[in-house]
């Protein structure tokens, strides 16, 4: 009894250890989004050019808050699997790990579209590291539903199938920004900003439905 205690407060602290980390990159990340919107640098400016200055950063603005709600909505799908588990293995660390990795990277990918919006090669590289994201948060929920040993108790391996199916959200945003990014920038922003909340309802209701159905 006693060494299964020992294991178990063992495995309590490797998850708190591994929640908190994940957790210092996520606040880190999302933190440096905004050193990429830089104050405008105009000597003896006038109000003029200081507005003017200030709209030219729109896409800086918009690249922020973009990968700010993206990052958001990552950690809040972390913090969601982390919190029905009750301990971790090396796989889900590993694959953990190269979630932060990528959510790490993020800033620069910002930088570059809020830099280069009008480019398709900036939008491309933008809209191609949503869709690496969302395969590894995919990928961390499979490891999940992969080792059930690892879920608490009270959590069965049919509770994760809603969120899995859900992660396709990210995917799915990705791919539909890069394809309109390929016709035009503009098309590219409309997805990330206007199209993004309607994929994520579509679908929510679809892995709703899916649940509902499966009951």
């Amino acid at each position: 009894m006693k060494r299964k205690a020992a294991d178990e407060d063992r495995d309590k602290q490797g998850l708190e250890r591994t929640t908190f980390f994940s957790d210092a990159v996520f606040a880190i990340a999302m933190t440096l989004l905004i050193v990429e919107v830089k104050l405008p640098h105009i000597p003896h400016a006038t109000g003029e050019e200081l507005g003017q200055a200030l709209l030219n950063l729109i896409p800086n603005y918009i690249g922020f808050l973009v990968s700010f709600s993206v990052l958001g909505r990552f950690w809040i799908v972390h913090h969601e699997v982390m919190g029905v588990l009750k301990g971790t293995n090396r796989r889900l660390i590993a694959v953990n790990l190269l979630l932060l990795l990528a959510v790490a990277f993020m800033p620069f990918p910002t930088a570059v579209i809020s830099e280069h919006v009008q480019l398709r090669v900036a939008v491309g590289f933008y809209t191609g590291w949503l869709v690496v994201l969302g395969v590894l948060n995919r990928q961390l929920i499979r490891s999940i539903i992969a080792s059930p040993e690892l879920l608490d108790e009270d959590v069965a391996v049919d509770d994760m199938l809603p969120i899995l199916r859900r992660s396709w959200t990210s995917i799915a945003i990705g791919v539909s920004a890069f394809a309109g990014g390929m016709v035009s920038w503009i098309a590219a922003l409309a997805v990330l900003t206007v199209g993004s909340p309607l994929i994520s309802i579509a679908i929510g209701r679809y892995a709703s439905l899916r649940s509902a159905s499966a009951k």
